[in-house]
């Protein structure tokens, strides 16, 4: 995997994992909206969630020698509005936090849609925890948001970009 499209292809691959369990019979069928950072909006329908995408990072160092392992944090924010109190949208939104993890851990393939396959270590969770209030459409009342961010590791390879964009 290279450095120009190896980024792109482990998001989408995150985004399919969700997008597989909202459906009739899916660990996220309940979810009415999924949505990615650059169309977050105010108020939300809920249940909510949304996907941050944070800056890639090299794991030991930025070397652009060969292969080098990149560490691309995912966080998953969780909004699911309770008629009776704060508590019950919080416990709600764990809720949905976890089968947020579960959907990746089910549905995480080490292949692209094309079947290539690529230099992905397992994801990994790194922390859960309330982050917040929202505001929910057609609600008076804010729901708790849970966050949940999960890490992906993977493996570029420098030299694959030189020879193939540089001609070499």
């Amino acid at each position: 995997m290279n450095i120009v499209t190896g980024p792109a292809k482990v998001t989408q691959l995150i985004k399919d994992c969700i997008n597989l369990e909202m459906v009739e019979g899916g660990l996220l069928e309940d979810v009415v909206s999924f949505v990615p950072s650059y169309k977050f909006e105010d108020e939300v329908e809920e249940p909510f969630i949304g996907l941050f995408e944070h800056e890639t990072t090299p794991v030991l160092n930025g070397s652009l020698s060969h292969k080098i392992e990149l560490s691309t944090p995912y966080e998953f924010i969780c909004i699911v509005y309770d008629d009776d109190d704060m508590e019950q949208s919080e416990i709600k939104g764990k809720n949905l936090a976890g089968r947020v993890a579960a959907s990746i851990a089910k549905n995480f393939k080490r292949k692209d849609s094309n079947g290539e396959s690529l230099p992905i270590l397992k994801p990994v969770l790194e922390t859960i925890y309330p982050a917040g209030t929202a505001d929910v459409i057609d609600q008076s009342e804010q729901a708790v948001v849970t966050s949940i961010r999960i890490s992906v590791n993977y493996y570029v390879d420098w030299m694959i970009c030189y020879k193939k964009y540089l001609g070499e």
